[in-house]
Parts: structure tokens; C-alpha cells; sequence
């Protein structure tokens, strides 16, 4: 099948209304055959190959407002950022400048800890070194992830808030002024309770269970580092099988309860985990509304 060919189904399915509603619950197969254009450029910011940002620059002259978008995928090794290069390229065709990070995820070694986290805090950061030559504007800033992503990008807009004695603290990390979280993981001693399945991911790049690791969770669970002073939309379907509902809601009222500014916006039945990675349908006008198209 063409890229064209491609394209010319979803715009027609876009358009039949009958078809382009949740009629059932998009897969990661529906993610997956979504066309998207190259990258402007896909620059390291480490030695490791997974070490790596794919920047998309919008038409015109800058400066561009910026998204930086952190792919899920259980935070396994066979889910890499190839998924999330359409949303990443229908959010530059909006007018945003996009920074999409790749990271290094759990490959079978006996305790991964901390590389994942420390690869997108430094990923985030390398967007100051950045900004002067591609002409970006990092004020307003904003972060979406999904799924382990999610949890990745709430942990990023909380950095700033870390203390010393923090187990991942960096000095002056790069603020955050909004988060796009779909459906995030965002408790993760929860999460991990269990061993099977993407709940096993979450083990995995602790390097080890919540009851062996409890310092280590605590040190990156979204829900017990909140990022004050930063504004999240939480996108997430009431019946996703794969990281509950109640991850997002919970997360939403215990961040209200503590000043947070914060909206949960619920996907009805039937759409799943992977609706909020496509780039049309009632999902993509829900986040396009949110981001708002920049002229």
C-alpha cells in the first residue's frame, strides 16, 4: 500500500461519518498504518543510539512554539517512536515546532534503573541548545506523552520541583508550562502491583518490584511528584484496557486537592487505549482543540 493510497483512506474515512466514529475501539495496527512525512532532522543528545530527538519545524519563520512528544509503549525495548511520528506530524502541521524523544528502554538487563528517566531529562534539556539555531520559543512549553509516555511527561514537568536530595535531581531543568497526558500511568506502585503484561513493563524499568524498589517508585511515580504550577489535560478512554481509567482520575483529584490546575477529559465506550494516537476522528478534534492551531 502507498503512502498516498494511505492517505486517501483515512481522509475518506475521516469523512464518512458512519465510519469515522468509534464504532469500535482503534488498535495499535490503526496507529501503525497512519502516514507520516520524515523529520526535519533527528539529532543525538548522548552516545547511545536510543539517544536521540526527531525535530519537525512548522512553515515560516520562527520563533516556533514548542511540543515535545514521549512515545509508550511499556516502556519496552520493542516499542520504539516509530508509533507516535504521525500525531508528532499532524501537531506540526498545526504550527508547532515538535521535539519527539526516543529513549533507551529495558533490554533484559538485570537493572535498567535509571536510564530511562535520565535519557528524557536530558533529551528535554537538549532543547535549550536547540532553540537559537531552529528558532524555537520555549516559553509556554509543552509535553505529551502516552501511556508509559504519560508518566514520563508528568515526571518531566515535575523536575523542576525536585530537591537535592532527589534520587534523580539535575540542576536547572527545563520547565514545563503544560502537560498533555493520554492515557498516563500515573501511579506507579499501582500499576506495577501486577507482574504480566504492560503492568510488568513498569517493573522492569524500576528494575524490580514496588515492594523491593519503594524509594525508586516514589522518586518517579507521577501521583507522589506533583508538578505544581503546571497545567495537565488528561486524556483517557473510561474503558482502556490497558492502563486504567482510574489512573487519570485519580491522579486529576489528588492534584486538584493540592492546587494543581488540571481537567480530565474522558473518551466514551467504545475507544480504547490507542484512540488518542490517531490523527483524525473525534480524539485528534479533542487534542487539536486543545492545542489550538497556531497562525
Amino acid at each position: 500500500m502507498t503512502k498516498a493510497w494511505r492517505t486517501a483512506l483515512i481522509l475518506w474515512l475521516a469523512a464518512v461519518p458512519s465510519l469515522s466514529g468509534w464504532a469500535a475501539p482503534a488498535t495499535f495496527e490503526d496507529v501503525m498504518i497512519q502516514p507520516s512525512t520524515p523529520a526535519d532532522m533527528a539529532l543525538a543528545y548522548g552516545q547511545y543510539p536510543d539517544q536521540f530527538g526527531e525535530l519537525r519545524l512548522p512553515h515560516g519563520a520562527g520563533p516556533h512554539p514548542v511540543v515535545v512528544l514521549v512515545h509508550g509503549g511499556c516502556w519496552m525495548e520493542a516499542f520504539d517512536v516509530a508509533h507516535i511520528r504521525p500525531l508528532a506530524d499532524a501537531i506540526t502541521g498545526l504550527g508547532y515546532a515538535t521535539w519527539t524523544l526516543e529513549y533507551r528502554r529495558p533490554d533484559g538487563r538485570a537493572d535498567p534503573w535509571p536510564g530511562t528517566f535520565v535519557d528524557v531529562a536530558r533529551g528535554l534539556d537538549e532543547l535549550r541548545e536547540l532553540a537559537q539555531e531552529h528558532a524555537l520559543d520555549l516559553e509556554g512549553l509543552t509535553v505529551l506523552g502516552h501511556s508509559a509516555g504519560g508518566q514520563l511527561a508528568l515526571w518531566l514537568a515535575a523536575r523542576p520541583g525536585f530537591a537535592e536530595t532527589h534520587p534523580l535531581y539535575m540542576p536547572a531543568p527545563l520547565e514545563v508550562a503544560r502537560v498533555l497526558a493520554l492515557a498516563p500511568i500515573a501511579d506507579m506502585a499501582e500499576f506495577a502491583a501486577l507482574d504480566q503484561g504492560c503492568n510488568a513493563g513498569a517493573r522492569r524499568v524500576v528494575g524490580g518490584a514496588p515492594e523491593e524498589w519503594p524509594e525508586r517508585f516514589q522518586a518517579i511515580s507521577p501521583i507522589d511528584n506533583l508538578p505544581l504550577g503546571v497545567r495537565v489535560e488528561l486524556i483517557h478512554a473510561t474503558a482502556d484496557p490497558i492502563v486504567p481509567w482510574t489512573q487519570s482520575a485519580t491522579f486529576a483529584e489528588t492534584f486538584g486537592a493540592a492546587g494543581g490546575e488540571v481537567e480530565l477529559h474522558d473518551l466514551d465506550e467504545p475507544a480504547g487505549h490507542f484512540d488518542v494516537l490517531l490523527t483524525y476522528g473525534a480524539a485528534w478534534r479533542l487534542l487539536e482543540q486543545l492545542l489550538g492551531p497556531i497562525r
